[in-house]
C-alpha cells in the first residue's frame, strides 16, 4: 500500500503524498517546536517543511523511510530559520489594549512557577539537543508524538528489541547530560 501510494506521489498525485505522508504531520510540527522553542515559527517551519517533501518527493530513493525523511527535511528547514536573522514581532502593548477595554483576567500562574518551569524546559531541551539525532528523533517519537513501541517498530522498520534498547540508550545519555545541566 505504502509503495503503491510513494508511486502516486512521485507522479505527481497530491492525494497520494497528502495519504502518505500527513500521518507524520505532528511529528514534523513537534521537532520544528523543539529546535525553534516557538510555536509560530514552528508552524511555518513544519509547513515549509512538507511543501519541500512534496516538491521533493519524485526524488525520494526509499534510503529511509518517510518519517526519517521528512524528519531530516524538517531539521534542515528548522537550521535554515534559526540561521536567519529573527525578525522582531510587534507586540501589542497592554495599556493600549487597556484603553479600548480589554481586562484580562489574571490566570497565569505566580512567577517562581513559571521561572520554575521555563528553567526545567530549558535545560531538558538542552539536554536533548545534545544527543546524537537518531536519539533525538527516536525520543521525540516517542514521548512527544506518543508512538508505541509497536509503532515505531513499524515505522522504522526494526525489530522490537532493537526499538527498546535504543530507547533505552537515549533515555540513558539525556539522564547523563540532564547531570551535566
Amino acid at each position: 500500500m505504502a509503495d503503491l501510494l510513494l508511486m502516486k506521489a512521485q507522479n505527481g498525485d497530491a492525494d497520494a503524498f497528502t495519504a502518505l505522508c500527513m500521518p507524520f504531520e505532528n511529528m514534523v510540527y513537534r521537532h520544528c517546536l523543539q529546535m525553534l522553542n516557538h510555536e509560530a515559527d514552528a508552524q511555518d517551519a513544519a509547513q515549509e517543511a512538507m511543501l519541500r517533501a512534496y516538491r521533493a518527493i519524485g526524488r525520494f530513493r526509499g534510503g529511509s523511510d518517510i518519517a526519517t525523511w521528512l524528519y531530516r527535511i524538517a531539521h534542515n528547514v528548522c537550521i535554515d530559520m534559526l540561521r536567519r536573522p529573527r525578525v522582531q514581532r510587534e507586540n501589542a502593548s497592554l495599556d493600549a489594549m487597556a484603553e479600548t477595554g480589554f481586562d484580562p483576567a489574571d490566570a497565569a500562574p505566580d512567577p517562581e512557577e513559571t521561572y520554575v518551569r521555563a528553567s526545567e524546559q530549558t535545560r531538558l531541551t538542552q539536554a536533548i539537543a545534545h544527543l546524537p539525532e537518531a536519539q533525538q528523533a527516536l525520543l521525540t517519537l516517542r514521548y512527544g508524538d506518543g508512538l508505541s513501541y509497536e509503532e515505531l517498530a513499524r515505522v522504522l522498520k526494526l525489530g522490537m528489541g532493537t526499538v527498546k534498547s535504543r530507547i533505552s540508550r537515549a533515555k540513558e545519555k539525556l539522564r547523563s547530560l540532564l547531570g551535566d545541566f
